[in-house]
């Protein structure tokens, strides 16, 4: 039991130090893609921050390779911080754990360790969702080209296009909260706080992204009666 604890706290330190590393490397990655993608300014942010050296150069961010460039790059990113912060976390209940069955100066330095832990493993939650929101913008992207591209090519009933335009305005409205919640996370002071505000824009970004789908399949889809 103990050689898996020791395990998993040489691991959280291993990968801590691959991420430290790897945010140094990406910064100079980021520059060269500022200048290498066609993507406007805003999308331009998104795919430095997952990371955009894996887009081809001069391609577009709404370009379906551009999107699984950067999901594949993003949700590989995202994985690696909330394996670490699941290790923190564990770390800081085992030293609280701990510190119940002391008394004095001993049980205030294990808890001082443990609240350590715990605030790193927030800081690795909160970037994990900084991903999660670049990702969701870039789908959100790609998806309103995507049904722009359809409509455009597909004529339809009067009542589809209603419905369409319904799950669009409501896709916008999502988004935007999402984007109102991210915005009044940063003003947050707690880290708890913090994040509680990222996991409810994730929330949105989540309904945001499936109506636009619902939208992308009632174009696709065939009438009754159809071939």
């Amino acid at each position: 039991m103990k050689t898996n604890i020791y395990l998993v706290i040489i691991l959280s330190f291993g990968l801590g130090v691959h991420l430290i590393a790897q945010t140094t490397i990406n910064k100079t990655d980021r520059a060269n893609t500022e200048s290498q993608t066609s993507a406007t300014p805003k999308n331009k942010k998104i795919l430095s921050r997952l990371g955009g050296k894996s887009v081809p150069n001069k391609l577009n961010v709404e370009h379906p390779v551009a999107v699984k460039s950067a999901n594949i790059s993003g949700e590989s990113e995202r994985s690696d911080l909330l394996k670490l912060a699941e290790a923190l976390s564990y770390q800081s209940r085992r030293l609280k754990n701990e510190a119940a069955g002391k008394t004095g100066s001993e049980k205030e330095k294990l808890l001082n360790q443990a609240a350590q832990y715990e605030k790193n493993c927030l800081l690795k939650q909160i970037e994990a969702s900084e991903i999660s929101g670049s990702i969701s913008q870039i789908k959100f992207s790609s998806n309103k080209e995507t049904i722009k591209r359809l409509l455009a090519s597909i004529k339809l009933e009067v009542a589809k296009i209603s419905r369409i335009k319904q799950l669009i305005s409501s896709a916008e409205r999502n988004m935007q909260r999402a984007k109102c919640l991210r915005d009044e996370a940063y003003t947050r002071n707690s880290l708890v706080a913090k994040l509680g505000s990222m996991s409810n824009a994730e929330e949105k970004e989540v309904m945001a992204l499936g109506d636009q789908t619902k939208a992308i399949d009632l174009i696709g889809k065939k009438p009754r009666g159809g071939i």
